[in-house]
């Protein structure tokens, strides 16, 4: 890496950690620190954790760590001499001079895009198009939608797209990157899309990004070809039309399943509606919308596949704090074939009267019990049951109690006995899950450990740990570390980087902070010692525990057999006996 200290240094100085991570995340303040929901994975209760006395984050959760560099990269999807230009334009510092292939690639493939997206549109409107336009006109899309959404034509030429763009300069290598060129078995490249109508995939900052490829018969390949993931596109982060939905102004989003639905939604006044890209829905989209709505109508197709997938949907939603509801469209497909045979109108109502996902849920299970049997009520009232444990709040499950008994005849307060079992069974099927993942828990999850070397011990790992966390917090510190141990006292191989890279930076001169020395770690170690920073935040390590722990570097009383069985609160009182025998 070839950008200097002194610059990382200026950019962390210019950017605060809580700024930088608060524009993407509600951070709440507990003392010294902040707290959020991570954005990294999904859960209901803060686990993500600020640390501006080190200007670092970790989450509790998943263990995500790291500095705003690391953050910015991640959040964004960017490489990491992308997501320090990201930070230096933020804050008017001048770029890096720093020659990265990715990043001109990405840039490269952000033209090509361009250039290919103009090129179909034009294909469109010539002679060659007269096809697609008659498709189009079929499908009733007016021309201002059609601009709107930069609609064109793949003509059916093999290599018409890759004569254009080998014009414009670009080089075969660089089209098959972008995944708007192939290779053969001959070496030569053509076209990936071929006689198609096409849909650009347009990113939030308004690049093009991608392309989604339709046929217009029955013939020629699969109905829908869609991007490969590329450099700057990947299927399962993105959504078609979000650039426009998060303009429109509005806290609900309809979710369809294709290109086609989303268009008409928007010719139809619907300007919220936006698609996944060909793949079912992720925790990544899902989380993107969440970050722009607070509620969710899907209108996936009727059939059993679309009704298979509502429910997928449904789930990863759960876990957002986002409201489901769930369109049922009767008398037609998808939303694209309700509009055009009962009018606006009529699909604005269905979406006022959508259910929610518990109703969806329980009409689901009507449909497969038969209440009119005995054991057919029974099997309908315990799955209901099962499903109502789960919602936290009892006025909600009160209500669905009597829906339920004056559904089915039975009588109120047996099932909400019939309820109780439920959620007793649910507690303990989350103790048991909860149990599991303590097991995995404490401080040599988090320790790697290269059990080839001799003597590379758990106290040992942990006295590295410390002695690096020390380090980063008090620099002061270093001359006690530096006239007692050598880069060849530590075993483990992370700690003995940092160790390396932080005399570097000291013989250099510099201040080192967890996010200077972060910019010459691997993405492991950086993670390790932020969590080492989350778990010392209300720890001062003074320099007699400083010492204990390089004594323990060179003489660990602790055999390797012993790893697996120390829990984190055992280390803690291994610790602090050690203190007491230096009283």
């Amino acid at each position: 890496m070839a950008i200097p200290a002194h610059y990382i240094q200026e950019l962390l100085q210019r950017n605060n950690v809580y700024d930088v991570i608060s524009s993407h995340v509600h951070l709440k303040r507990h003392g010294r620190i902040y707290k959020g929901l991570c954005p990294f994975h999904s859960e209901k209760t803060p686990s993500f954790t600020v640390y501006p006395d080190t200007q670092s984050y970790y989450c509790f959760g998943c263990g995500a760590g790291g500095d705003i560099i690391s953050f910015t990269k991640e959040i964004n999807g960017l490489t990491y001499v992308e997501a320090v230009k990201a930070l230096a334009q933020q804050s008017g510092m001048p770029l890096p001079d720093e020659d990265d292939k990715l990043s001109r690639l990405k840039s490269r493939i952000y033209e090509m895009n361009k250039l290919a997206a103009r090129y179909f549109h034009a294909n469109l409107n010539s002679e060659k198009g007269k096809n697609a336009r008659i498709y189009l006109r079929q499908r009733q899309l007016s021309d201002k939608t059609i601009v709107n959404f930069g609609i064109g034509y793949a003509t059916d030429d093999w290599q018409g797209l890759c004569s254009h763009l080998k014009l414009k300069g670009y080089t075969e290598e660089e089209m098959v990157s972008a995944y708007l060129a192939a290779r053969s078995s001959k070496g030569n490249v053509y076209d990936i899309f071929r006689d198609r109508i096409i849909f650009p995939i347009i990113d939030l900052r308004g690049n093009v990004i991608a392309f989604g490829g339709r046929r217009m018969g029955d013939e020629g390949g699969p109905k829908y070809l869609n991007s490969g993931d590329t450099p700057v596109f990947k299927k399962s982060n993105g959504l078609f039309a979000m650039n426009i939905a998060k303009k429109s102004g509005k806290d609900t989003f309809i979710l369809a399943e294709g290109y086609m639905d989303v268009i008409s939604l928007h010719q139809a006044g619907f300007n919220n509606a936006l698609a996944t890209l060909g793949t079912a829905l992720t925790s990544q989209q899902a989380k993107l919308i969440a970050d722009y709505a607070k509620n969710v109508v899907i209108a996936y197709d009727s059939d059993e596949a679309g009704q298979k997938a509502t429910r997928r949907a449904m789930d990863i939603f759960s876990k957002e704090d986002v409201s489901v509801n769930v369109l049922q469209m009767d008398g037609a497909k998808d939303p694209d074939e309700y509009i055009k045979k009962f009018g606006r109108d009529k699909f604005e109502m269905l979406i006022e009267k959508a259910n929610s996902a518990l109703d969806f849920e329980i009409l689901k299970l009507r449909r497969q019990c038969d209440i009119k049997d005995t054991q057919g009520r029974i099997d309908y009232l315990t799955k209901v049951c099962d499903i109502l444990a789960k919602i936290p709040s009892p006025i909600l499950q009160d209500v669905y109690c009597s829906r339920l008994a004056n559904e089915t005849g039975a009588d109120k307060s047996s099932i909400k006995l019939q309820l109780e079992q439920s959620k007793n069974k649910l507690y303990r099927s989350n103790n048991a899950k909860r149990s599991r993942e303590l097991l995995k828990e404490g401080i040599a999850g988090s320790i790697k450990v290269d059990y080839r070397q001799q003597g590379n011990t758990l106290p040992k790992v942990f006295a590295q740990q410390q002695i690096i966390s020390a380090l980063i917090r008090d620099n002061e510190l270093f001359t006690q570390v530096d006239s007692q141990l050598t880069e060849d006292d530590f075993t483990d191989a992370n700690m003995k980087n940092a160790f390396v890279e932080y005399k570097k930076l000291k013989a250099d001169g510099q201040e080192v902070s967890y996010a200077l020395l972060c910019h010459y770690l691997e993405q492991e170690a950086r993670q390790i010692l932020a969590k080492i920073n989350a778990d010392n935040a209300d720890i001062i390590i003074t320099a007699g525990d400083l010492q204990m722990h390089i004594n323990n570097l060179k003489s660990a009383p602790k055999g390797q057999n012993e790893i697996k069985n120390t829990s984190k609160e055992d280390l803690a009182k291994w610790v602090e006996s050690l203190k007491e025998k230096k009283k």
